[in-house]
């Protein structure tokens, strides 16, 4: 009696551990103990580092709610990003305005601390907002040794209480990475989440998952964190909006080179079949009697046509002297012909000249006339000394006739012949450089031909050869082995001076 103490001692067994007051009586003797209600004010914290406002997250916001109102299989939302990417600033953002049904957890490493004094915040302020889901007060008698397993049965009762509720539980951690010496928070992470339970955390970029995590944890067999990408401000965004638009512009620019170069790559291999095609049909043998008959027909009708012009000229004085005319007219034709059928020969069907227009033996109409004025000319001086070769034998053989001359030919008459020798020959030169001038537009115009084939050949070679390092360059940047291994044997091939192995893609 003398202790004070009750004899019924029943009240001895009552468990209020989680009782938030606890009244026992008896004897009209009353005692009412209250044990503190937690309230955390760690979104205090949360608010002096959470952004006035979040710009250009909407996406990351939303994959945030769905993760954590959906059904998924998966208990863990790892997210990773480099220094000054706004992660902080989502994760905050995120613990302010959670989504309707969602009950928010949070813990934001804080830089300054060593691994134990991180893992004794850690708990610290978890474990207090855990508490207050479950209308409890902070356990009695909490020691280091104790105060990690209470944290460990406060996840599963603070998420059995917000199911109850109709509610998720969601624990939001940022900061774990190796600068912070934060990497010994993973372990206190739930590795058996039940009633629904949700984590997502926020690590610096190339933080690996410490080895000492049991093996069920669902970090060890996570397949990786998804990169967030950087912040972009509206000044920034405005200004890659700009580079991608100049990009986009210059993209355009390129396209439209390249389908003009497509262009002009398929204009020039139409003109090398059409070439290739008009030059079997061009050197075809038929093609080629063809031209040399109309050479023929050419030259024979100019020539018949002046010889008809000498016996007309002639005849009002003596047509022996429009016979030696028509002779030498004939050389002419013959010199000509020299010059004009092997080259229609060469050219094949490309000669095709007019045989009754002047134009196809004179350049202008003033060469014409240079031409025609130097052929009366020298016709009238070859009719003169046609002329005089005629006299002096006449007379030599008068003067044989009557016994006075002798038999070979006087010194007038070997001066006028050997004259019509020369002219003869002139005759035949002068139609030799006419038929040379004649065909030489032809003979331009064909080479120019040529000139533009190979040129149109050189352009399809080249577009050719820019293709097929462009596929080579495309193996050699391929993620298939043997793409790559096709590239360098192509470009060793190319170096050898080989074909390639296989036509460009």
């Amino acid at each position: 009696m003398g202790s004070g103490q009750p004899d019924d001692r029943r009240s001895r067994d009552v468990d209020a551990r989680d009782a938030r007051g606890v009244q026992v009586g008896d004897n009209n003797v009353q005692h009412n103990n209250f044990g503190p209600v937690v309230r955390s004010a760690y979104l205090a914290e949360v608010r002096r580092i959470a952004p006035a406002r979040l710009l250009s997250r909407e996406a990351d916001l939303a994959r945030l709610a769905a993760f954590c109102t959906g059904d998924g299989p998966d208990a863990y939302l790892w997210w990773d990003a480099a220094s000054g990417a706004g992660m902080t600033a989502l994760m905050s953002w995120f613990v302010l305005h959670p989504p309707s049904g969602v009950r928010v957890v949070s813990y934001f490493v804080a830089a300054g601390r060593t691994e134990r004094e991180n893992r004794a915040a850690f708990v610290d302020v978890v474990l207090e907002q855990l508490v207050e889901l479950t209308d409890g007060s902070m356990p009695a008698h909490l020691t280091r040794s104790t105060r990690e397993a209470h944290l460990f049965g406060r996840y599963t009762e603070a998420a059995e209480a917000c199911a109850r509720r109709g509610e998720r539980l969601v624990l939001v951690v940022d900061g774990i990475d190796d600068r912070r010496n934060a990497s010994g928070v993973a372990a206190l992470l739930p590795d058996r989440p039940v009633g629904g339970l949700r984590v997502v955390l926020a690590t610096g970029i190339g933080w690996r998952v410490p080895a000492d995590l049991p093996q069920h944890h669902p970090l060890q067999k996570s397949s990786g964190p998804r990169l967030l990408s950087p912040y972009v401000g509206p000044a920034e965004e405005a200004r890659l909006r700009a580079e991608q638009a100049g990009r986009d512009d210059e993209r355009g620019r390129r396209e439209a080179e390249r389908q003009r170069a497509a262009d002009e790559l398929r204009d020039a291999q139409r003109r090398a079949d059409q070439w290739r095609s008009a030059e079997a049909a061009r050197t075809t043998p038929a093609a080629r009697l063809a031209a040399v008959r109309r050479a023929l027909v050419f030259v024979g009708g100019w020539t018949g046509a002046l010889v008809f012009l000498a016996c007309l000229a002639g005849s009002w004085y003596d047509l022996r002297v429009a016979g030696i005319l028509s002779a030498q007219i004939v050389v002419g034709g013959l010199g000509a012909t020299l010059g004009l059928v092997p080259a229609a020969f060469r050219l094949g069907a490309a000669y095709d000249p007019a045989p009754r227009s002047p134009a196809a033996w004179f350049a202008s109409p003033r060469v014409m006339v240079v031409r025609v004025g130097a052929a009366l000319t020298f016709g009238c001086v070859a009719g003169a000394g046609a002329a005089d070769y005629l006299d002096a034998r006449h007379d030599r053989l008068l003067e044989r006739s009557l016994g006075i001359g002798g038999a070979l030919p006087s010194f007038g008459e070997g001066v006028a012949f050997i004259f019509l020798v020369l002219v003869a020959l002139g005759c035949g030169l002068a139609g030799l450089h006419v038929a040379t001038a004649a065909v030489g537009p032809w003979q331009e115009r064909r080479r120019a031909e040529e000139r533009a084939h190979r040129a149109a050949t050189d352009a399809v070679a080249a577009a050719t050869e820019q293709e097929a390092y462009a596929a080579m360059a495309a193996d050699a940047m391929s993620v298939n082995p043997a793409d790559r291994t096709q590239a360098y044997q192509d470009l060793l091939a190319r170096l050898a001076g080989r074909p390639r192995r296989r036509p460009p893609r």
